[in-house]
């Protein structure tokens, strides 16, 4: 009788883990650079791969193992591999799909990090990046941008900031029809609320550092997918770029791991309740949330998510008018990350180009009335009652 499949939380608590010394209920922290052997013959079988084992922490250790596990149990992919960040993990990724004079498709809508990866790396190598609209007809426009030369699309659902959102199915099609490799972001949704490769995407890459760790004490990345591409990342962007997890890290995302379902439940009833009392109020002129039914992407988003996520983004009628509600927030904290047990807030205009117009931000495609929401694991009417005194100041 074929075993049955466990479900998400069984999955988070003991996919990936077991099998060391004295069955500890907490996975080892193996604190270790390097790994000895009784004999040379041994040393050379496990470095050729003939026997199982490790050689060195850079590229393979017993508790980051163990984290890669888990996460690619979670995501249904067949094996992972962890870096020292989310830009670490991105990074590789491009580094090992691309050459001098290849293109990449990318949604416009995506993190700035990203972007700048995109125009400062990329751009270096001479490698081209072309947009497409998350918004409309994204088959059309994907299509028209494909040449030979093309060979990643990439692209973020939900975004960051606005939270758009992309079908999947579509982007996955289109990959397979003009044999691209397709690339998602997964960080604001997780594995718990959307499974990409279910949808035919090839690669899955997390900021860990976000919900996956969700306690705002560790930095890391990770990327998920298909056991002979996982490989290929492992033995050349790891092994001679040199990005690796920390053992300590990846024990603390393992922790994270294991309450991931009931962190992201919280985050998600606690980010509908702000969009829906955001939507009610007279000086919001905007609310940017996939579980609004009034959000462009809602319909795919029910059609692909099994929640809508944490994030909340809103709108108001001016920088300046962000700036007020900003610094009139107490239990809502100023911060650029997100995922935390703790509420952050931020606007990328103000935060990262002050002095500079609200029409100059949006010549370079930042909203400069946009403030982002990270909901943290707080009771969500404080969380309400923090906006509405910091909105009445306005």
């Amino acid at each position: 009788m074929k075993k049955k499949e466990q479900r998400f939380g069984t999955l988070a608590v003991h996919a990936g883990e077991g099998g060391f010394l004295h069955n500890p209920s907490s996975t080892p922290i193996y604190q270790t650079s390097t790994y000895s052997f009784d004999a040379v013959t041994d040393a050379a079988e496990v470095m050729q791969g003939s026997r199982k084992g490790f050689v060195y922490s850079r590229i393979g250790n017993p508790t980051v193992q163990a984290f890669e596990r888990k996460l690619a149990a979670l995501e249904g992919a067949d094996a992972a591999v962890a870096f020292a960040s989310g830009m670490a993990a991105l990074s590789a990724v491009f580094l090992e799909l691309l050459r001098p004079g290849d293109e990449v498709i990318s949604g416009s809508r995506i993190y700035g990090g990203t972007r700048g990866f995109f125009e400062q790396i990329l751009g270096r190598i001479g490698c081209t990046v072309r947009q497409f609209s998350p918004f409309e007809g994204i088959g059309k426009n994907i299509s028209l941008l494909v040449n030979s030369r093309t060979k990643v699309i990439f692209f973020e659902t939900p975004s960051n900031p606005e939270l758009s959102i992309i079908d999947m199915r579509v982007v996955a099609s289109l990959a397979r029809k003009h044999r691209l490799f397709s690339v998602i972001d997964n960080t604001f949704a997780t594995p718990y609320l959307q499974k990409p490769l279910a949808y035919g995407i090839d690669c899955s890459i997390h900021s860990a550092t976000k919900y996956i760790g969700g306690h705002g004490d560790a930095i890391g990345g990770i990327v998920a997918g298909q056991a002979d591409f996982i490989e290929r990342l492992r033995k050349t962007m790891l092994l001679y770029v040199g990005g690796c997890l920390s053992p300590f890290h990846a024990w603390l995302y393992l922790r994270g791991l294991k309450t991931l379902h009931l962190r992201m439940d919280h985050h998600c009833r606690s980010a509908a309740a702000i969009a829906d009392y955001l939507s009610q109020h007279r000086k919001v002129r905007t609310v940017l949330y996939p579980g609004l039914a009034a959000h462009p992407g809602h319909a795919i988003a029910r059609k692909q998510m099994s929640g809508f996520g944490g994030m909340v983004s809103f709108r108001l009628q001016s920088g300046e008018a962000c700036r007020k509600v900003l610094d009139r927030l107490n239990l809502c904290k100023i911060g650029v990350s997100l995922g935390d047990t703790e509420t952050l807030v931020m606007n990328n205009a103000l935060m990262f180009h002050p002095g500079i117009s609200d029409a100059a931000c949006r010549k370079i495609g930042i909203d400069p009335d946009l403030i982002r929401i990270s909901t943290g694991l707080e009771d969500v009417q404080d969380l309400i009652a923090d906006l509405d005194r910091a909105l009445k100041k306005v």
